[in-house]
């Protein structure tokens, strides 16, 4: 399928005006760039900054739908100048794959994506189709993860993937000997590619899957991995404590180093021997269940 893409420069005050009329307009979607060069820090909470001077460009699957935008911009704000484009017709969800290689994590992992070649064939080798959902090991929240379970003895154990994306922590922990995993995402995309890289690995048997709404019913775990965002980790802390055994362990990622005191403190309240690994500007914070306070 061909896509089109129409693109003005405006300023900060005109841009929700354009956004609904390209929308409106019939556009899947609508994109803001910066126009001028000028930095935006860090918000504070409840902001959604916005550059002085955007480029906003809204892509059309229909070149009629296009056209009828172009003419109705024209109309309505005719100073602005339109940059029209016809992007090739390719595989856009597939696109970036071609920039994904094969990746070690540790000293025995691997992850290989489709159509190349296994690397160490001595060492525990995840086959990887992400389809639409997140986790390559590109991420180093993602890479963060699956270091931890190259240097960490999970055989036998029953685990969570909490927003378990592709299923890449999931397939893996099963790869180096975990007895099941407990999948949970919000995206049902997210769960099918987790089924198809299980199949594909050959550990289909030990996944299973819970809805977000029945996550209650999960009891008795000897470990969470969750590589999500800091503000979901905040609200499943103590539904974290209620999913472990005694003495079971979490190892939660997705958190930028500015938020790691946040959750540190945060899980200091259910949680034992909070541990901290850093790469970048990202943090994977392990700890372990604490006892149930009284």
């Amino acid at each position: 399928m061909a896509f089109y893409e129409l693109t003005v420069q405006v300023n900060q005050a005109l841009s929700a005006t354009i956004d609904e009329l390209m929308m409106a307009a019939g556009a899947v979607g609508v994109t803001y760039a910066d126009a001028k060069d000028q930095p935006i820090y860090e918000p504070k909470p409840g902001e959604m900054p916005l550059w002085h001077h955007l480029k906003i460009t809204a892509l059309f699957d229909d070149q009629g739908l296009l056209e009828a935008a172009s003419q109705q911009l024209h109309q309505t704000h005719p100073e602005l100048e339109q940059l029209q484009t016809q992007l090739a017709d390719q595989v856009w969800e597939r696109l970036w794959m071609a920039h994904f290689k094969p990746l070690q994590f540790g000293r025995n992992s691997w992850v290989i994506p489709d159509g190349y070649e296994v690397v160490d064939p001595d060492a525990k080798n995840l086959l990887l189709d992400p389809g639409l959902a997140f986790g390559t090991g590109t991420h180093e929240t993602t890479a963060l993860c699956l270091r931890w379970l190259d240097e960490n003895d999970v055989r036998g154990l029953s685990l969570v993937d909490f927003g378990c994306g592709s299923g890449i922590l999931a397939v893996m922990a099963l790869l180096h000997g975990a007895k099941q995993v407990i999948c949970v995402d919000i995206d049902d995309q997210a769960i099918m590619a987790t089924r198809q890289n299980a199949k594909k690995n050959g550990v289909a048997a030990g996944i299973q899957v819970v809805n977000p709404e029945n996550v209650r019913s999960i009891k008795e775990q000897d470990g969470i991995l969750a590589n999500i965002l800091a503000e979901p980790l905040m609200t499943y802390c103590d539904a974290f404590h209620r999913m472990l055994k005694p003495h079971g362990f979490i190892v939660l990622s997705g958190i930028l180093k500015s938020q790691k005191n946040m959750i540190c403190e945060k899980y200091a309240t259910r949680f034992i021997d909070i541990a901290c690994e850093i790469e970048h500007d990202w943090v994977r914070v392990g700890a372990i269940k604490g006892p149930v306070s009284e």
